[in-house]
């Protein structure tokens, strides 16, 4: 099962393309933490502390960037907010993380 989820990982983040900021590997790394709290048609699972600790790095800004339309095939996003809640309330009511909108904020 673990290694199902790690070749599609490596498989879903080689598509990606970090922002100008986030190493090559640093997105990849995110989802290697957070996958877990994140997976398509599973309950939500509480992020590992080290899932956290990246993520607060950039306030989930790489992460974000890989939020594309492969990203929706594997993962669930509305489970970035309830990631973003468990890791101090990242992501910013309105704004996008990758094609995603966060619910809330203005218009």
């Amino acid at each position: 099962m673990y290694a199902i989820i790690f070749v599609l990982l490596v498989v879903i983040i080689s598509s990606f393309k970090p922002y100008h900021g986030c190493a090559v590997t640093k997105g990849y790394e995110d989802l290697v933490y957070c996958a877990s709290s994140l997976t398509l048609n599973r309950p939500f699972v509480p992020p590992i502390p080290q899932c956290c600790q990246n993520l607060k790095i950039d306030k989930m800004y790489c992460l974000c960037d890989a939020v594309n339309p492969r990203f929706l095939e594997e993962f669930d996003v509305k489970k970035l907010i309830k990631l973003s809640h468990a890791c101090g309330d990242l992501l910013v009511p309105g704004s996008y993380c990758g094609v995603y909108k966060v619910p809330g904020g203005g218009a």
